[in-house]
């Protein structure tokens, strides 16, 4: 998989490094801050320990998924930096992570006595798929005096780099300590099952290894443990229902797929574009698309979104960036066609307007965005 996905070589079993199959994106930055925490406080005992240990900083975005903070919350990290985004700052105009903002929220916690020890980009944010800026963060992350951990969250994007066209998402990879992308998001795997690489994994095994008596066979020395890679002892045998899947769709079915839901994306974002009532919160870079009606604010947003999916004809979702609340359409089932597009849009079109003709309000704020507009 991980040749597949273009990584490099430093990823690779036969390399330091390797892979685990853990059970979602959580488990996997769990283990990159465990290996991160114990790297960052490697020979140090007793207070020093505890010291160090409560000065420790983790980098996110405002844009980071929930998984950052899970961690931090299960292992006692006492500080987590939320770096806000701003449109169009980043080498993404879909929220990404700023480079020269983390570089200052950096240095501002160092000056405080803080030791930043991990930042966890993100290839494909849940709310708007920003891909923050990988090489320049990294770059960030080496220039500081200690060794910082960087975890790349790849769980929903990293999966569009089995296309090769996309594998540019991943350039300075490289420069990453672990990398994670969810075979169940986007590559047709029922969950659970979410792929966690490692650059070195001593550190990981280093944090996480234990042999009691009753676990050592003949083998315990000269295999790879994959109970050192993670937080339980026991292991499903995940990697069967990935094999099956691999063998059913090979390379080329995977890509299709990816490349199938990007072009139903960019479909429902040109229809949604012929509708003036709607107006496109970010571009559509991968399977979703980001909307909002143009009037109405958040009440207009939250009852189309409650209609539709009451209709039982579509199922969207919501976010809230920058203060705009937004309607989500999430496109990565096998069997989603040209046409399921056609019909969500319709459905979105006919419930907006039979919303506005049984409300006066949003009536008027249909004609006074109409005016402005002209």
């Amino acid at each position: 998989m991980a040749k597949l996905l273009g990584l490099p070589e430093c990823f690779l079993t036969s390399s330091p490094g390797g892979g685990v199959i853990q059970g979602s994106a959580s488990e996997s930055a769990l283990c990159a801050l465990i290996a991160a925490r114990n790297a960052a406080l490697e020979g140090l005992d007793g207070a020093a320990r505890e010291e160090k240990a409560a000065k420790l900083v983790v980098y996110v975005s405002d844009q980071t998924h929930a998984i950052a903070e899970k961690g931090c919350m299960v292992l006692d990290i006492p500080h987590l930096r939320v770096v806000p985004t701003i449109r169009g700052k980043a080498d993404t105009d879909n929220y990404g992570l700023a480079p020269d903002d983390v570089a200052r929220a950096m240095a501002e916690d160092r000056a405080q006595g803080l030791v930043p020890f991990c930042l966890m980009p993100t290839l494909g944010t849940t709310s708007t798929t920003a891909i923050d800026p990988l090489q320049k963060l990294i770059a960030v992350a080496r220039a500081q005096p200690e060794h910082v951990w960087v975890h790349l969250d790849g769980a929903y994007g990293g999966a569009a780099a089995v296309c090769p066209e996309y594998q540019h998402w991943l350039d300075g990879a490289e420069g990453c300590d672990s990398i994670c992308v969810n075979t169940h998001k986007w590559l047709l795997v029922s969950f659970d099952a979410s792929l966690l690489w490692v650059k070195d994994r001593r550190p990981l095994i280093r944090a996480l290894a234990l042999d009691p008596e009753y676990l050592k066979n003949d083998f315990t020395q000269s295999a790879l443990n994959y109970k050192d890679w993670q937080v339980p002892l026991g292991r499903r045998f995940r990697a069967l229902k990935l094999w099956f899947t691999f063998r059913r769709f090979g390379a080329t079915g995977l890509r299709a797929h990816i490349r199938h839901s990007i072009a139903l994306a960019k479909q429902a974002e040109e229809m949604l574009k012929n509708d003036k009532r709607f107006k496109l919160f970010v571009e559509a870079r991968m399977g979703l698309v980001c909307f909002y009606v143009a009037f109405g604010g958040r009440e207009l947003n939250e009852a189309l979104l409650r209609r539709v999916n009451e209709s039982g004809k579509a199922f969207l979702i919501h976010s809230v960036v920058d203060g705009v609340h937004f309607l989500r359409l999430a496109i990565g089932g096998l069997e989603v066609d040209s046409w399921h597009i056609d019909n969500v849009v319709d459905v979105l079109s006919e419930s907006l307007t039979e919303l506005i003709d049984e409300n006066p309000k949003w009536q008027q704020l249909q004609r006074d965005s109409f005016v402005s507009a002209a």
